[in-house]
């Protein structure tokens, strides 16, 4: 069956949207342009103010806005234009130029090139009469949009349709699992711990980036009695990793696969300084593998779960206490050691820098 004008003006304006989200902000204003020649509807035209403000036509920007506070009945739509529209204004303003409300907001074509001067006073029709060569007819003068530069810095939309195209997140993991670290019976087998990352988004078309971390893992105590206080193992890992996200047809699911290193500070038989504070005074350095499976949902996919599996692993000990302490060798830390893990965690997703919210949100 053959789509209807209400269909191809909603399929125009979701691929506008695709197009604003990967910064193809002239070819995004086509799409809504079509979009809104078919249904003149407000959330169209507020679309299309917003693709050609990212483009730095500011002039035919106030207008779309114009048009899309006309057309709309709905009071969260119109709050979101009269801020856009103040957008326009501020950003205009900041570049030298003049917005006029006479032809879509445009100036007349005999200003200078940087918009300044004043707008010569409409004739009702967008155009003024100005006498001609020799004192001849006058002769109608069009006038033109005004255009700047593009906006700098982020842009202030922000895109409804899901996708993983975060810029940062926030997380928390915990897991558990077993292996050795150090001398064979210096310590247990059995580990747990919880980390807390946070990711950067740096590729967004591979879906590439790079994660920090801190996280605190506790080995059960070892059994051999030869070393100095047989107790548990505290390690703390500092580390960073790069990832990537593989993410699967249904839209919701991504598999990563991530690797990274630290330095791993460890602290045999919780040992304690004079005030009872515990001390990490055994320093190694460490790698990380591992494999997630995350289920991301939400307005735009922002909450994540994740299923996780992978390892760590460290050298033998690099710095050791220099205060009396029992060496390296005598706590069983001289030998590189490793742990398996499985693990859950949750991570909010931002979509703007340092978590802010967008300016406002498409349609």
């Amino acid at each position: 069956m053959a789509e209807t004008q209400a269909e191809i003006a909603a399929r125009e304006n979701d691929e506008g949207r695709d197009l604003m989200y990967a910064s193809k902000y002239d070819e995004a204003s086509a799409k809504f342009r079509d979009a809104v020649a078919r249904v003149p509807e407000a959330k169209y035209f507020f679309n299309l103010c917003t693709s050609l403000f990212q483009e730095g036509k500011f002039g035919e920007s106030l207008t779309a806005c114009n048009s899309a506070e006309k057309n709309s009945s709905d009071d969260g739509l119109k709050q979101k234009v009269e801020k856009m529209s103040g957008k326009i204004k501020e950003e205009a303003k900041k570049q030298g130029l003049d917005l006029q409300p006479v032809g879509g907001g445009g100036n007349d074509q005999n200003l200078p090139p940087d918009g300044q001067g004043p707008a010569n006073p409409p004739d009702g029709q967008g155009t003024n009469q100005q006498p001609g060569p020799n004192g001849g007819p006058q002769q109608p003068v069009q006038y033109r949009p005004v255009q700047g530069r593009r906006p700098g810095g982020a842009g202030v939309f922000m895109a409804v349709k899901p996708d993983h195209h975060y810029t940062w997140t926030l997380g928390v993991d915990v897991y558990g699992g077993g292996g050795q670290v150090g001398q064979s019976g210096a310590f247990g087998n059995s580990a747990f711990g919880v980390r807390v990352k946070s990711d950067y988004l740096f590729n967004r078309p591979n879906r590439i980036g790079a994660q920090v971390y801190v996280q605190y893992t506790g080995l059960s105590a070892g059994s051999d009695q030869m070393f100095t206080n047989v107790g548990t193992l505290d390690i703390v890992d500092i580390g960073a990793a790069l990832y990537k996200h593989v993410c699967l047809a249904s839209g919701h699911i991504c598999l990563t696969p991530l690797a990274g290193a630290s330095v791993a500070l460890m602290s045999p038989n919780q040992t304690t300084d004079g005030n009872g504070s515990q001390l990490f005074n055994y320093g190694a350095l460490g790698v990380r593998g591992e494999l997630s499976a995350a289920y991301a949902f939400g307005p735009r996919l922002e909450n994540v779960i994740e299923l996780m599996g992978g390892f760590n692993a460290y050298s033998s000990v690099l710095s050791e206490p220099s205060d009396g302490s029992p060496g390296s060798h005598a706590v069983g830390l001289d030998t590189a050691g490793a742990f398996g893990y499985f693990g859950v965690g949750y991570t909010y997703r931002f979509n703007t820098p340092l978590g802010q919210r967008a300016f406002v949100t498409l349609e």
